[in-house]
């Protein structure tokens, strides 16, 4: 496959991405949360076309997989504006219209499809199967989202469906996410859940050796307060004034 030779140059993964790939390869529910600038939402996508990928050499074809942010001018921002040059036409196609993003493999790897996806109303997708479903800035969302969309993650020959996840510390969602993947705490209603399924891979913004130095420069230059979140120096930690 000509497009699968380049892939670790065009993904040109960096240690911390690579584990990440590695935890969602043996887990059923993986978290890379943390710093701003970690590169985070570029493995996301990656991730997905990897998955497709696999899903082709194992026989599937034409596997649907979902990428979801909270609305479509972020969806836009984090993701559909970069695809157009991170992803090489040989490696497939973009599509757009009305209410549909998608990128598609070329038949010859597989077919597979990424659904771009908003959450303004996830209740929407109760008719949808996705084999992977990956979130982008989980903790800007409830858990019902995540109970929701955990059972739209199926697909018909695929026997361990996956759901990845992205995050900053904060957000409406922060102590439910932090409860799970970082305090591992499967009480109460949690009990039915397997502990051993989830991952955590934390992201530091000196993890990312393509960010510039300017970027550098403004971040230095905050209060700290925000620096200090950022860059992650305070990892889903509980603020003590709370």
């Amino acid at each position: 496959m000509a497009a699968e030779l380049k892939l670790s140059e065009l993904i040109s993964p960096t240690p911390k991405q690579l584990a990440f790939i590695e935890a969602a390869k043996s887990h059923e529910y993986t978290l890379y949360g943390g710093a701003a600038g970690g590169g985070k939402s570029h493995i996301l996508r990656w991730w997905l076309v990897l998955f497709l990928l696999q899903c082709h050499r194992e026989g599937h074809s034409n596997v649907r997989v979902g990428l979801f942010c909270e609305d479509y001018p972020t969806l836009n921002d984090r993701h559909l504006a970069r695809i157009r040059y991170d992803f090489p036409e040989e490696l497939g196609s973009y599509r757009e219209a009305s209410d549909r993003r998608e990128f598609t493999l070329r038949s010859h790897l597989g077919g597979g499809v990424i659904a771009f996806r908003n959450l303004d109303n996830y209740r929407k997708y109760k008719s949808a199967e996705f084999a992977a479903l990956a979130v982008d800035e989980l903790t800007m969302n409830d858990r019902d989202l995540f109970d929701w969309l955990d059972t739209r993650k199926r697909w018909p020959g695929i026997e361990k469906p996956k759901f990845v996840a992205a995050t900053n510390p904060g957000g409406p969602g922060h102590f439910w996410v932090k409860k799970l993947w970082i305090d591992r705490d499967f009480s109460g209603e949690d009990e039915s859940l397997d502990p051993e399924q989830f991952a955590f891979v934390p992201a530091f913004v000196q993890d990312n050796p393509h960010l510039s130095q300017s970027y550098w420069r403004t971040l230095e230059a905050k209060p700290e307060a925000i620096r200090r979140a950022l860059a992650s120096e305070t990892l889903f930690r509980v603020p003590e004034d709370q």
